[in-house]
């Protein structure tokens, strides 16, 4: 959870940085909800977006990222059972019911020590590409 709440610190950071550049911040949006900042910035690093120039490189890592966000949604949200096996290790079984579209989807991952281990060197890569090229970024634009 905590390269999560890291990478999420470091986009609401580059928003609130985003937001105060003369000329082209009033595009910023500074949305209450993280799925909605990264959205934003998103936007704002599109090939059309007000800041498409300095963020080439963060639109790639933020595409990266996405791909962590289920895995975040259930281990953040979801109900967590760690079971051990006859063997002696670990699975996390994580499961959550959301609505979509007022339907209900119940959705749950199986996790065991070695994948969870796996996914956490690529979530530290990918939050680390992200933070670099974040700060890449907002330091062109400060200058």
């Amino acid at each position: 959870m905590d390269e999560f709440a890291r990478a999420e610190a470091a986009v609401s950071e580059a928003l609130l940085l985003l937001s105060e550049v003369p000329g082209r911040g009033e595009a910023v949006s500074l949305p209450h909800l993280v799925g909605q900042r990264f959205a934003a910035l998103g936007e704002l690093v599109s090939e059309n977006g007000a800041f498409a120039a300095e963020g080439k490189g963060v639109a790639k890592s933020l595409a990266e990222w996405n791909l962590h966000h289920t895995f975040r949604s259930l281990l953040c949200h979801g109900t967590a059972t760690v079971t051990v096996d006859h063997r002696g290790r670990w699975h996390l079984v994580l499961k959550m019911l959301t609505f979509r579209s007022g339907e209900a989807v119940r959705e749950s991952m199986v996790i065991d020590e070695e994948e969870a281990a796996e996914r956490l060197t690529a979530l530290h890569a990918s939050r680390q590409r992200l933070e670099g090229r974040l700060r890449g970024m907002t330091a062109g634009i400060c200058r």
